[in-house]
């Protein structure tokens, strides 16, 4: 590779770093020039005052809507992680007063069972008489299924086809039984369930009769229906705040709906926040060109001019010093190009002048060959005049 080429690639390679320092300098000093401008400046002093304002207060409210935004993220994070806690421990609460429905439900009806035996009045007796039948119905087919399946185990004996018979018996009557068991558990949590919902639950049947007529039952009954009612309330709690929870999430989903997500929103905003800062740091370096007087001291306007400070001129001197960088590096580039397009100019006149002189041989012997040709042409005529003498 010709070391010149090698110069002119290092030359565009520092003069592309000096022009990017050069331009961040320019930005910097035409900022620090503007930032001098006194705010009751009227627009008229300066045309790039108008733009310079309205682009900064552009950014100002794109960092603000992008802080906002990222607040959202954040708490829509936050939301969706209180969601699923708070769902889970709602599954936990209703997984235990489901349990405690069918304790509370089956300590009912069979304490309303001893309660009709006896005699004795109890208010819990009457809510689960509506529950009797079906409750009877269920007791009945399944101690009917326990004692056919207690009966099918004592069969002995008998072959193989027996023994298969047997078997498949005692699947379907297994099957029977635990469907009528859950049946009857699903009886004892909804009367469980009924009866802790009830505005009031007089456990003495709603006499004042004393100590000694409260029960075991009744105190267990009382104990359930607390503890239910606690569940349910701390459950109520849970779902009030789930629910807070999801409308608060729904309204920054339907905010940032238009851009599809707050991130999308986001991206959105940081590019046109990129495009006005680009727009807003074009005017720095344009009055940093102008007061740096890179263009020449004719094109300093009086406006900017007076913005300037004595301690500038450091700033100046470093600005003009890297200019003079950059033009002296264009000067060689130039002067290294004009030097290899002499040299390429010279190798392709040589290549001309060669081809020439190829071309040139060529054409001495094609005029030898056609001088052989004619030649050739002469000797066979007087050969045919010849020849015709004898005719």
């Amino acid at each position: 590779m010709d070391d010149r080429k090698k110069q002119i690639n290092e030359l565009e390679q520092r003069k592309l770093e000096q022009k990017t320092l050069l331009d961040a300098q320019l930005t910097r000093f035409g900022e620090t020039l503007f930032n001098r401008i006194s705010d009751s400046t009227e627009d008229s002093a300066f045309e790039e005052l108008v733009s310079s304002r309205m682009l900064k207060e552009d950014l100002a409210q794109s960092e603000q809507k992008i802080a906002t935004a990222e607040e959202n993220i954040f708490r829509f994070k936050e939301l969706e992680e209180k969601i699923a806690l708070g769902e889970r421990e709602e599954n936990i609460y209703l997984k235990e007063m489901s349990s405690l429905y069918l304790g509370l439900g089956k300590l009912l009806l069979e304490a309303s069972y001893t309660a009709e035996k006896t005699g004795e009045e109890k208010n819990y007796a009457n809510f689960c008489a509506q529950f009797r039948t079906q409750s009877d119905a269920l007791i009945s087919k399944i101690l009917s299924l326990e004692d056919r399946l207690a009966g099918l185990e004592q069969k002995d004996g008998g072959n193989v086809f027996s023994w298969i018979g047997k078997n498949a018996q005692g699947l379907v009557l297994r099957s029977f039984l635990s469907k009528a068991q859950n049946s009857m558990d699903i009886l004892y949590r909804t009367i469980g369930e009924k009866f802790s919902r009830r505005d009031t639950v007089n456990i003495h049947n709603g006499k004042n009769s004393g100590a000694h007529d409260f029960s075991p039952e009744d105190e267990e009954i009382s104990n359930l229906c607390a503890e239910i009612e606690l569940k349910r309330e701390i459950s109520r709690q849970l779902a009030q705040e789930i629910t807070g929870f999801r409308d608060e999430k729904r309204k920054i989903s339907t905010a940032y709906s238009a851009e599809g997500s707050p991130q999308k929103f986001i991206q959105s905003i940081k590019n046109h926040a990129a495009r006005a800062e680009n727009e807003l740091k074009e005017i720095y370096r344009r009055i940093g060109t102008e007061a740096s007087e890179i263009s020449g001291p004719a094109e300093c306007r009086a406006a900017i001019e007076s913005l300037k400070i004595s301690t500038d001129q450091i700033e100046i001197d470093n600005i003009l010093k890297i200019d003079q960088f950059i033009k002296d590096d264009e000067k060689s580039i130039q002067g290294l190009r004009a030097s290899l397009a002499v040299d390429e100019e010279k190798a392709r006149i040589e290549k001309f002048r060669r081809l020439i002189l190829e071309k040139k041989e060529k054409i001495a012997q094609i005029k030898k060959s056609i001088g052989e040709y004619e030649k050739g042409i002469i000797d066979a005529e007087e050969h045919i005049e010849k020849l015709q003498e004898h005719l």
